[in-house]
């Protein structure tokens, strides 16, 4: 070969891969805690696919604006169980990863606290609503409203379908506790009463036979009172474990003649709309759950992220699954702005996500207070109809303490 053609080749391939080099991106890593099974499973298959969805767009959006890095997502289960959810962060932060989504659940929440701050980890849960993680300066961010304003929705809810006494029974954790404390107070200033027994369970229960004889034995203590059956309800504050619970309480004729009250751990729970005996026992006790209306946005990406959610596993998707759309979003933006850098995101992640969700909010437009938690926030109502079907019937209006009906309940 010519001595100058084989220089002027080397040159060539020199630049070539100079090019090459020049136009290599960065890959920047989120991991997603999401309980893929376990007693919120069905939240966590919801938010996987809302999860894997932004960050296509993510990418997408990153190559048009012709971004140096794409977004990686790493997917853990963490089987609703605060300790493997520590285990996977603790993993991942080893090998360099410093901003999470998720958990969901307020325990597992809670127990990512310490080393999260510890260690300058940022995550960000679409769905752990317990007032004791309302928590100024910490490293956790929560896009939805905590159980102060849930609270009163329930309550609401409860006395605006004529119960005036009520049995409380719930998942003994940090959720199921600062939920319940909220909902009773607020029920006590609308007049209700609270049954003088009430009934914390392990939340790793998996069969309620003992709980259901005690729901049973207390609702016949309020009748024995002179107490009339259609102003007794039971409000259960559970996750999916709900279903085996309505299955143990339907071997009691008195607990089918009462009506019942969920919370946002079970609206739209899947695991209780198929189970052969629990939708039919939460279709006949007029079981109504609250979960936080998403709000509307400029564009549709509320019927965008829903479409996606439907066709690929047909049913439909809770609120957090919006919720997590978003913080994906909102967490690659502001690593966009600053680098991936978890003091410099915590900083702007407020004025990011307000920014990005005026217009483009797929669960509406999120302000966070000064706990990092969502400000604002109205509940919807989910009913398990004749059907045995989802269907949702009202809205609780947070501004009013009123409930817009869809459909007349009670």
């Amino acid at each position: 070969m010519n001595k100058k053609l084989f220089i002027l080749l080397i040159l060539v391939i020199f630049l070539c891969s100079g090019l090459a080099a020049s136009a290599a991106v960065e890959t920047r890593t989120i991991g997603a805690l999401l309980p893929l099974t376990g007693v919120l499973g069905t939240f966590g298959e919801n938010s996987k696919e809302t999860a894997s969805l932004a960050v296509r767009d993510v990418n997408y959006y990153l190559e048009r604006e012709g971004r140096p890095w794409r977004l990686k997502l790493e997917i853990e289960d963490t089987a609703t169980h605060g300790p493997t959810a520590l285990e996977k962060m603790t993993t991942w932060f080893g090998a360099g990863v410093k901003f999470f989504v998720g958990p969901q659940s307020s325990g597992e929440c809670k127990e990512l606290l310490t080393y999260s701050d510890s260690n300058k980890i940022l995550y960000v849960t679409p769905s752990s609503t317990s007032p004791a993680l309302s928590i100024p300066g910490d490293w956790l961010f929560r896009f939805c409203p905590d159980d102060f304003i849930q609270g009163p929705a329930m309550a609401r809810l409860i006395w605006d379908a004529g119960i005036r006494h009520v049995v409380f029974t719930w998942r003994g954790d940090t959720w199921g506790d600062g939920l319940q404390k909220a909902t009773s107070a607020a029920l006590g200033k609308l007049g209700g009463k609270e049954y003088e027994k009430v009934l914390r369970y392990d939340p790793g229960l998996e069969d309620f036979p003992k709980e259901a004889a005690l729901l049973n034995d207390y609702v016949k203590a309020l009748v024995d009172r002179g107490v009339p059956k259609e102003q007794i309800g039971v409000s259960v504050i559970a996750f999916e474990e709900i279903a085996p619970y309505m299955e143990d309480a339907s071997e009691y004729a008195l607990l089918k003649e009462i009506k019942w009250f969920g919370s946002d751990g079970t609206a739209l729970s899947e695991a209780l709309k198929t189970h052969p005996v629990g939708a039919t026992f939460a279709a006949l006790t007029k079981f109504n759950s609250t979960q936080y209306a998403t709000g509307v946005s400029k564009y549709p990406l509320f019927d965008y992220v829903r479409g996606h959610v439907y066709q690929v596993l047909k049913r439909e998707p809770d609120s957090y699954s919006y919720n997590t759309y978003d913080i994906i979003w909102a967490l690659a933006l502001a690593i966009d702005e600053v680098g991936y850098d978890t003091a410099k995101v915590r900083e702007i992640l407020p004025r990011v996500t307000d920014e990005r969700t005026k217009l483009f909010g797929a669960s509406g437009h999120i302000t966070l207070n000064e706990n990092g938690d969502r400000a604002f926030a109205d509940y919807s109502l989910w009913l398990i109809n004749e059907k045995l079907d989802w269907e949702k019937v009202g809205v609780w209006r947070a501004e009013t303490d009123s409930i817009d009906w869809i459909r007349k309940v009670y």
